[in-house]
């Protein structure tokens, strides 16, 4: 019964949102079959890619899911093998997995990072009396900013881990990133 009550707005909103994406698919005149080949497969291979990206407002979550389905059910209206192909592909771009920014051969266009300065200095001065005494003082005053801070320059997390890891989205991480780097910079004399 707990669990009813914890997920009811969950299981309605996702039984609403299927109808909708049904109905766009009716609506288009394509076979009842197709649309749900496309939904299933879009489903399953999101499943199967990784963990689902999702955003904190229902809103969202359905425009993003009904414009995804809508571009699948046009190319259904082309071609079947190429909407499975499309969905598949969603799919995969759905997921954490697929930020480019995390691949192993991504360089930037030969661009440093605009942290740069700060990643060399933590790397150098890992044991400064100014940095050390830094990072007590932001874990105390925001453990959030602090959490952000230790993830990026300390364990050089990508912005899609530190996004899982903290639920929050990137510009808020870069909002945050910011802040931090500015007083660092302030503070450390950097």
């Amino acid at each position: 019964m707990s669990w009813l009550k914890k997920n009811l707005g969950t299981l309605v909103f996702n039984i609403a949102e299927t109808v909708v994406i049904f109905l766009i698919g009716k609506a288009l005149i394509l076979p009842i079959e197709y649309v749900i080949m496309i939904m299933l497969t879009f489903m399953i291979s999101r499943g199967f890619f990784g963990k689902a990206l999702h955003f904190k407002t229902w809103y969202r979550c359905l425009i993003w899911s009904a414009l995804i389905m809508l571009s699948l059910f046009v190319l259904l209206k082309i071609d079947l093998k190429l909407s499975v192909v499309f969905a598949i592909f969603s799919a995969f771009i759905m997921t954490g997995r697929s930020n480019i920014n995390d691949m192993y051969l991504w360089n930037n266009n030969g661009e440093t990072s605009k942290y740069q300065d700060i990643k060399d200095f933590i790397k150098y001065n890992e044991f400064d009396d100014k940095l050390i005494e830094f990072e007590t003082k932001l874990k105390d005053r925001d453990n959030l900013e602090y959490l952000i801070y230790k993830y990026r320059f300390k364990e050089n997390r990508t912005f899609s881990e530190i996004s899982e890891l903290l639920d929050l989205d990137s510009p808020r991480i870069v909002e945050h990133l910011d802040r931090v780097a500015f007083a660092l910079r302030l503070y450390c004399g950097i």
